[in-house]
């Protein structure tokens, strides 16, 4: 058996471009971590028989796939348009309307019916991801008459954000809670909430999932102010975060994106849990064969600034060349790790000087490790767990080794293919005896090897991982 040859996990849309056994082995071959299925487009039957083919092609292949499904929120759009598309020119007036239309050079309709009381005369709307500016001029009962700032072509079904709107929306809808009951019942591994604003959201999904007794990895999508003013909070009640850039982006100051990415990631590095980069990585890849230059910085940046994953939209959704984007996001990331390597020391060591002095008994073994394998030339890390937290407090200093991970528990196992560095392993126990035999067994390692293995030794009252061993094989 051979290992990735990169370590950051890569998150990858599922669509029609994408959505057959030859590409989405291909998908899997080239690097795909996890399988995303965007809730917001099909139905579920649909859905339904996506998350079977994934898990018949990742079974064939013997290599763990986890579904990431991506609740649609409230994100407001507009609806259909004649042809699909319309050219929207500067300073020509555009009506954005509630009543069912088809929409065409004049009027456009939004598909929420309380657009009007979100807007007053003189605000900016955002359409198709902000490339689209609008100012409101009036506003009617159904309507909202609009000069056009910035124009550009807009399609069916796009986006639309007003930054700073009126109206309080709840993050979770019902049609959410119905996905979310789709997701329980096809075991899909982890959800992605849309549009959050505080832990309330989170703990709302959290609860609908413990009353029907499922087991769900929950990933707060950051992609509102609200959520980036109260981020602390969310990050204490997620399992891990997504910094959605598309919405973000538009909905505060663009040049304050980069900065607020990094700090994103640093706080959710410094508490163990996954941090994914999405939206616009890879995106000229979708019509092109090659990404643009700026495209690769900001994928490898991503990775620098510690990002435990990087994430796909329409690139392999809807895009000419689904393989080949995974395949060159996988190429970024095997060149920016071995790069960062040199780097991250010095980060772990200005992290240990920031981080509380009083933590956990697992919290400090994970970083007693991380100083072992500075000191020793150690091949793997071996961590078998019940929840996956020892391997992902681990996964947070991004060492060079893997971590191969034991669970037991096939949700333990792929919430864990969300977490930088880390492989997982479903097992039927985790007893050192059976971890050596698996891994030699699978021609990991070599006599004389040497590798560190994490042990919860009942100890007191101690539970948990509490033990650390260092031995040659």
């Amino acid at each position: 058996m051979k290992l990735p040859p990169h370590k950051t996990k890569i998150i990858a849309t599922v669509g029609p471009a994408s959505l057959n056994r030859k590409t989405l082995k291909a998908m899997i071959k080239a690097g795909m971590s996890v399988a995303r299925i965007n809730f917001a487009h099909g139905d579920s039957e649909q859905h339904a028989k996506t998350v079977e083919l994934i898990r018949e092609v990742s079974e064939r292949l013997n290599r763990p796939v986890a579904i990431l499904g991506d609740l649609p929120g409230v994100k407001i759009r507009v609806g259909e348009i004649q042809n699909d598309s319309v050219t929207l020119r500067r300073w020509q007036t555009i009506t954005l309307t509630t009543r069912d239309v088809v929409g065409n050079e004049a009027e456009i309709p939004v598909q929420f019916k309380d657009f009007p009381r979100m807007v007053s005369k003189g605000d900016v709307i955002y359409l198709s991801d902000g490339f689209i500016a609008l100012r409101v001029e009036e506003v009617r009962d159904t309507d909202v008459v609009c000069k056009v700032l910035v124009g550009g072509t807009l399609f069916s079904h796009k986006g639309i954000n007003v930054p700073n709107a009126r109206i309080a929306i709840d993050a979770v809808t019902e049609r959410d809670l119905k996905f979310l009951g789709f997701a329980i019942e096809h075991g899909i591994d982890a959800v992605g909430i849309s549009f959050v604003g505080s832990a309330y959201d989170v703990l709302k999904v959290r609860r609908f999932v413990e009353e029907r007794n499922g087991k769900m990895f929950i990933i707060a999508k950051i992609e509102r102010p609200d959520a980036v003013k109260n981020f602390d909070q969310i990050l204490s009640a997620a399992d891990g975060i997504m910094i959605a850039r598309g919405d973000l982006g538009v909905e505060m100051p663009i040049e304050k994106l980069p900065v607020l990415q990094k700090k994103l990631i640093k706080k959710a590095n410094m508490a163990g849990k996954p941090a994914i980069t999405a939206t616009q990585m890879l995106e000229s890849m979708t019509q092109e064969k090659l990404p643009t230059r700026a495209e690769v910085t900001d994928v490898a940046n991503a990775i620098l600034d510690g990002t435990d994953a990087v994430m796909l939209s329409e690139e392999t959704a809807v895009g000419r060349y689904p393989i080949d984007t995974v395949r060159m996001m996988a190429k970024i990331a095997k060149t920016t790790e071995a790069y960062r390597d040199s780097l991250w020391s010095a980060r772990v060591v200005e992290w240990k000087g920031q981080m509380p002095k009083k933590g956990t008994i697992k919290d400090t073994i994970t970083r007693s490790i991380i100083e072992a394998l500075n000191s020793i030339d150690i091949k793997y890390i071996l961590t078998p767990t019940r929840t996956g937290e020892t391997a992902r407090l681990i996964s947070r200093f991004k060492p060079k080794q893997w971590i191969l991970a034991f669970a037991t528990d096939e949700k333990v196992a792929n919430s864990l293919m969300f977490s930088y560095g880390v492989y997982p392993f479903l097992v039927e126990e985790t007893s050192e005896r059976e971890i050596l035999g698996l891994i030699k067994g699978l021609g990991l390692v070599n006599e004389n090897d040497t590798v560190l293995l994490t042990k919860g030794t009942p100890i007191g009252k101690t539970v948990g991982t509490n033990t650390i061993r260092i031995f040659t094989v």
